[in-house]
């Protein structure tokens, strides 16, 4: 829930609109993470990864857009947020199966055990969804702040 508040420089928002804004993230990715869930656990491979996240991306920007009126189209945004989410996500992947794959020809990571390594490797996933995903958001919202400034400063 507190996700939100990382992006106040990108949203341009303070006082009660910033604490609206922490409320808005929070429902639209916990929306998210359902829908990925239920399509993934439901179709258990790479399809079911990219349909669950392009349609929880779909509804998270739809609330977004909804709920705190943002100035940029739909399929705008929920583009940008499949781009960046998708590249992080891979990314992270890629270091999680690079990490593993080390683990299994017998490469050592240091004192570290196993398990610290397969942590590690799951984190690094987690820190490219992350930042994938935290990226596809700020561009969104700059894109929407842009969209709404005179046209003289449109890009």
């Amino acid at each position: 829930g507190l996700g939100g508040a990382t992006f106040f420089p990108a949203s341009g928002l303070t006082g009660k609109p910033a604490i609206d804004y922490c409320i808005s993230f929070a429902v639209a990715f916990l929306i998210y993470a359902v829908i990925w869930s239920v399509a993934w656990f439901s179709m258990p491979n790479t399809f079911g990864e990219v349909f669950g996240s392009s349609l929880g991306l779909l509804a998270f920007a739809a609330i977004q857009i909804k709920w705190n009126r943002l100035s940029v189209s739909l399929l705008v945004a929920t583009a940008v947020l499949f781009l960046f989410h998708t590249v992080g996500y891979y990314l992270g992947g890629f270091v999680y199966k690079t990490i593993t794959d080390g683990l299994r020809l017998g490469i050592e990571y240091g004192n570290a055990s196993p398990q610290t390594v397969r942590l590690i490797a799951k984190l690094s996933w987690g820190v490219g969804y992350g930042l994938g995903l935290g990226e596809g958001i700020t561009t969104m919202l700059y894109l929407s702040r842009q969209s709404s400034a005179k046209p003289s400063t449109q890009i």
